[in-house]
């Protein structure tokens, strides 16, 4: 499995990355941040490794925009900041109502809310031509683990 990150030159905070996006996309959609949990018991109960912004269009369609900064000791700054971005959340009502109405109540659950790609590609695009950076793909799973062996 390839996954893409977009590593950035700069090391934006995710305050900055929501301030960026609500101008230049502004009441189009709704904004949700979430932070990670500093101590042992908040890492237990909230879960969250990394900071994160949740671009709402609906409950079907939304987008998670995370970043994550780790010491890099090749950069004069020091740290290296990069961005994920996901499209793997519903509500919670849908996600329940999504994995037990089978295949059929998906069809309808996706013709209810329509196709969305332009929240994925907007919210992506924005940041990309924003913050100075550059995408970096890697491989995980088995085929990187075989490749490596072989």
């Amino acid at each position: 499995m390839k996954v893409t990150i977009f590593r950035a030159d700069e090391n934006p905070s995710i305050e900055e990355i929501e301030k960026l996006l609500i101008e230049k996309l502004g009441d189009k959609y709704q904004y949700k941040s979430t932070r990670k949990a500093t101590s042992l018991a908040g890492k237990l109960v909230k879960s969250n490794s990394v900071d994160g912004i949740t671009v709402i269009k609906n409950a079907y369609h939304r987008t998670v925009v995370s970043t994550e900064t780790i010491d890099d000791a090749s950069l004069d700054s020091g740290k290296r900041t990069s961005i994920y971005f996901s499209e793997a959340t519903l509500a919670g009502w849908l996600s329940l109502l999504h994995n037990e109405a089978g295949f059929i109540g998906r069809i309808i659950i996706r013709a209810i809310y329509g196709s969305s790609d332009e929240i994925y590609t907007e919210v992506e695009t924005t940041i990309k031509t924003n913050i100075k950076g550059e995408d970096e793909t890697n491989e995980y799973g088995l085929g990187s683990f075989l490749k490596s062996r072989i």
